[in-house]
């Protein structure tokens, strides 16, 4: 899986290809946007297969803050393939 993983990530064609495949899956509205519902899904959509706590109202502001750039209270693509990448390198480094 790392080669895979490491293909994506040297590859901007392949990368945004995956980020957009995970980015519209979570834009469920089709807005282009991700908002606070809907990142409150996906974050607890994870929390629940991973078996863990659901995040707190607190957890998701936190994460869309973090997120959200330009400060406009969703988060757009271009700021959604941040988490994208974060992830696929943290899957890396736990090989």
């Amino acid at each position: 899986m790392s080669k895979a993983i490491k293909d994506i990530l040297n590859s901007e064609h392949k990368f945004n290809e995956v980020a957009k495949v995970a980015f519209d899956s979570v834009d469920t509205d089709g807005s282009g946007q991700i908002n606070h519902s809907e990142l409150k899904k996906v974050m607890d959509q994870i929390a629940s297969d991973m078996g863990a706590e659901l995040p707190t109202q607190e957890d998701i502001d936190e994460v869309l803050s973090h997120l959200d750039t330009d400060g406009s209270g969703t988060v757009n693509f271009q700021e959604f393939k941040v988490l994208i990448r974060d992830v696929l390198e943290a899957m890396l480094e736990e090989q």
